[in-house]
């Protein structure tokens, strides 16, 4: 009886929170115009921001002073309580634009040494393989050191959540500033509450490919948005190499040169030629951008910032596009209003032509990113993955994949576990899921643990995320069965 009672107390918390809550996973056109308009602001140029539209839901709370490479930040309130951290992007000075070429790889776990005796420990990823953009690091770190303890404050007052936005120069260092918080959540050196979503504008890449498997597996099921005009350079930007170093350890390319030596005579000496002509030129690419970027521009770093000390380069340079993006496609009414003057290499990536390509998007709608859209749920899914088994799907359930057919009107659901037929009731909000109900179904002999497993694995989960063709379910922040949609 007691147990009961707790339980019901429990959920009743837990509808109040997640009624509570103000922050939702997934772009929403409005909310992006805000933060454009907020980190226009964040450019501490009056001349700049004055020519365009002010934020209508947010106020000013906080702003930083400098700190490495010239940056700057400030802390908005928006009208709804959620904090948004706004980080500036390159300015003219010399040294904001020393940050954006100092574009050598290091790792994404390591130390900087920000101050004399001053260790800065990061884990921007746990894969020994990922790799970050030296100057961005560098700079997310000093600004971190200001932004932490703002984020501590602000908790203290109320605020428990933030969305991380930065435009140019700015987005690139509020991908690692996302990694970094999370990290300092799960170190439990932050509150397990604290909700954060990165909304990013215009940056150029922040990584190679493992670190984007990390960000995107971090920020999955909407909780971060990366903005991109077709027409900007910027975030085609650092230039990429990709080396057969770059590849995962199971990919046949590293091992292409044992397998060539193996072939006959003259077969293995012609592919031999043709491997070392296209790997050759890669590698020496490669170690020159590491020898420039790195070593060098490394030296008038340090005379920038005397006690900065960095990690060893890791040799990559194989940059990638990072995150959830959005794309705004220009049309030739962009071009009447905004046209390519070869000389204004800027035009394209300033605050103007994304506000003008963001109003033209749908209200609160964008096909490939909405999430936790209640009709979106209707329909056939069929299972394609469940977490924690080392099992194929096939050999789990041998005669059929489970299947649930869902009725948000009627909150019905019937379908098969993989062998028999199931049907019942679920409960749903835009944030909440649960298929805790009584489950109805036929008893038909099902050999292996498969049924189990899965109607095991139903009741467990809390949320999800749904889009047009794919419905995730989450228990807590793991995504525990993801589901294609049949019809």
């Amino acid at each position: 009886m007691l147990k009961t009672i707790a339980g019901i107390i429990l959920g009743m918390m837990i509808s109040i929170v997640s009624a509570g809550q103000q922050l939702q996973p997934g772009f929403d056109k409005q909310e992006f115009l805000e933060l454009l308009k907020i980190g226009a602001r964040t450019t501490a140029d009056s001349g700049y921001y004055n020519k365009l539209p002010k934020p209508l839901h947010a106020r000013l709370k906080y702003e930083s002073a400098l700190t490495g490479f010239d940056n700057y930040w400030q802390m908005w309130q928006m009208d709804n309580g959620v904090g948004v951290i706004s980080v500036r992007g390159t300015t003219k000075s010399p040294i904001s634009f020393l940050a954006n070429i100092y574009a050598a790889m290091v790792p994404a776990k390591g130390v900087l040494e920000l101050r004399k005796d001053s260790a800065f420990h990061y884990t921007l990823s746990e894969n020994p393989r990922a790799a970050v953009h030296a100057g961005f690091l560098v700079a997310m770190a000093y600004l971190s050191l200001d932004i932490v303890p703002r984020i501590d404050s602000a908790y203290a007052s109320g605020t428990k959540e933030f969305i991380l936005t930065g435009h140019s120069q700015g987005g690139a260092i509020t991908y690692l500033l996302t990694s970094y918080l999370y990290q300092l959540k799960k170190e439990k050196r932050l509150p397990a509450d604290i909700v954060f979503k990165s909304c990013i504008a215009a940056p150029p890449k922040p990584g190679n490919l493992f670190y984007a498997y990390d960000f995107e597996h971090l920020t999955a099921n909407g909780w971060s948005y990366v903005v991109v005009n077709a027409a900007d350079w910027v975030p085609e930007m650092p230039i990429s190499i990709q080396t057969v170093d770059d590849f995962n350890e199971t990919n046949p390319m590293p091992f292409a040169k044992s397998m060539i030596r193996k072939q006959k005579f003259p077969i293995n000496l012609v592919l031999s030629s043709a491997y070392g002509n296209m790997s050759r030129p890669l590698k020496k690419a490669q170690r020159r951008y590491q020898r420039w970027l790195g070593k060098r521009l490394g030296k008038i770093v340090q005379k920038n910032l005397k006690e900065l000390s960095t990690p060893a380069f890791y040799n990559s340079n194989n940059y990638v596009r990072t995150g959830n993006t959005i794309v705004l496609m220009p049309d030739s009414a962009y071009f009447v209003k905004f046209p390519e003057v070869r000389d204004s290499i800027w035009h394209n990536h300033i605050h103007a032509p994304y506000l003008y390509l963001t109003e033209k998007l749908p209200d609160n709608d964008n096909a490939h990113t909405k999430v936790n859209d209640q009709p979106a749920l209707n329909g056939e899914w069929q299972l394609e993955y469940i977490a924690g088994q080392h099992t194929a799907l096939d050999s789990l359930f041998p005669g059929r994949k489970p299947l649930l057919v869902l009725q948000t009107t009627e909150k019905q659901l019937h379908g098969n576990s993989g062998c028999n037929s199931i049907s019942g009731t679920f409960e749903f909000t835009p944030s909440a899921i649960s298929f805790k109900g009584p489950i109805v179904m036929t008893k038909m002999f099902c050999p292996g643990d498969g049924e189990k497993i899965f109607l095991e694995t139903l009741q467990s989960v809390n949320n999800y995320a749904a889009t047009g063709t794919t419905l995730t379910l989450i228990k807590d922040d793991v995504a525990e069965m993801r589901f294609i949609k049949l019809k």
